[in-house]
């Protein structure tokens, strides 16, 4: 592989991970008690529904779920930019040559 594609692919996977994440927690910050509640409100909803009120209770439990759901969104925007960046090293790469 391409030192400049390679280098692109973890830059695009940096990328994007940060900017899920920031994205997630960013629109909980600002539209999350004007829509009803943000993630904790969610989660608790969700496992209160799944599971029970017991463990809709316990705040390990929720919080757990949470780092789980803002994990899995970081891990998709770090793969989107990883193949946007595999794509746009592979672009650069192939303008380069002469």
């Amino acid at each position: 592989m391409n030192k400049v594609v390679k280098s692109s692919i973890i830059a695009g996977c940096i990328f994007g991970a940060v900017t899920g994440l920031a994205v997630s927690l960013s629109i909980d910050f600002m539209v999350g008690d004007s829509l009803g509640g943000g993630w904790y409100e969610s989660v608790k909803h969700d496992i209160n529904l799944w599971f029970g009120p017991g463990w809709a209770g316990k705040d390990w439990v929720i919080y757990l779920c949470i780092m789980i759901l803002i994990g899995g969104i970081g891990i998709i925007g770090g793969l989107m930019g990883a193949v946007f960046g595999a794509i746009a090293g592979k672009f650069f790469s192939l303008m380069s040559k002469s």
